[in-house]
């Protein structure tokens, strides 16, 4: 299969991971979707079975997906096939077994945006700090639409202290891709989230109006590149780190940090050259490179 530059719907599905997946399917699965398969018609299937939007604009391929395991399980499956270029990505419309921080079960509903996302290899010293490029670019997409967003380390995005959505890269062979899901239309309720290193939920559309999936979707896509070519190519990580530190959740204040060994308490300092947490632990510097922190 070869996915076609622009947007395309995969018609076929996958075995065991996702639904074929129709026009008419898509635009019942939410207001949003409804929005984009008007604004884009007329779809167009071809040989393979993909319904193509004749009247999307060309660039990186876009694959949506029915309900799914995960967008990072048909997103590995369409790159073991060469049909996932960099910067090419699978939405879903929904998915049952999402992968969140710590591989925590992750259900998604339709309306949200559920994404596996190819990005080039960072190179040497930037690999170490992928998720952090992927934060900072969301961060930036979404601060333009009037939205504070901050980064808690090392994966989560946060609106008013609320968490709007999450970031996963994963890497085999060379490839990464990025998984991201934000929450545009629905998010869990308190009483569903018991852990309390898990920060309560929140969504997009009730800080703001969003009419399209694929538009924000294509305004990431473009500021990204844009993105990784200025700061990754023409820039270094010391400069991206002393940036970001801008975006970083709850820096100077006391949190809690729960690792294998158990919690602890620490006041948050910034980051490590490679992208590590920096605390201060009874007086002395500690850097955190897996676990989670929270407030207290």
């Amino acid at each position: 299969m070869h996915l076609p530059a622009g947007v395309s719907l995969l018609g076929p599905g996958l075995d065991g991971l996702a639904r074929p997946l129709r026009p008419e399917a898509l635009g019942a699965a939410h207001a949003l979707w409804a929005a984009d398969v008007a604004a884009l018609g007329p779809w167009v299937e071809d040989d393979d079975g993909l319904h193509r939007a004749a009247g999307a604009p060309s660039g990186a391929p876009l694959c949506v997906c029915g309900p799914c395991t995960s967008a990072l399980d048909v997103g590995w499956a369409l790159a073991g096939q060469g049909a996932l270029p960099e910067w090419g990505a699978v939405l879903a419309v929904a998915q049952s077994a999402g992968r969140g921080q710590l591989r925590r079960a992750w259900h998604s509903a339709p309306g949200d945006l559920l994404a596996a996302w190819r990005w080039p290899a960072p190179p040497g010293p930037w690999a170490a700090l992928a998720p952090l490029l992927a934060g900072a670019v969301v961060c930036d997409e979404l601060a333009a639409r009037g939205l504070a967003v901050r980064v808690k380390w090392p994966n989560d995005l946060l609106v008013g202290g609320r968490k709007v959505g999450g970031i996963l890269v994963e890497e085999r062979g060379g490839v990464v891709l990025v998984g991201l899901g934000l929450n545009l239309a629905s998010a869990p309720q308190d009483h569903e989230l018991r852990d309390d290193a898990v920060p309560r939920a929140d969504f997009l559309t009730a800080h703001g109006e969003m009419k399209s999936i694929i538009s924000l979707w294509r305004s990431l896509v473009e500021r990204a590149e844009n993105w990784y070519a200025l700061k990754v190519s023409g820039g270094s990580p010391a400069q991206f780190l002393e940036s970001f530190t801008l975006r970083l959740a709850w820096v100077g204040r006391e949190v809690r940090v729960r690792e294998a060994e158990g919690d602890f308490s620490a006041r948050l300092l910034g980051l490590a050259p490679d992208g590590g947490l920096v605390l201060e632990r009874s007086g002395r510097r500690v850097t955190l490179h897996s676990g989670s922190v929270f407030l207290p």
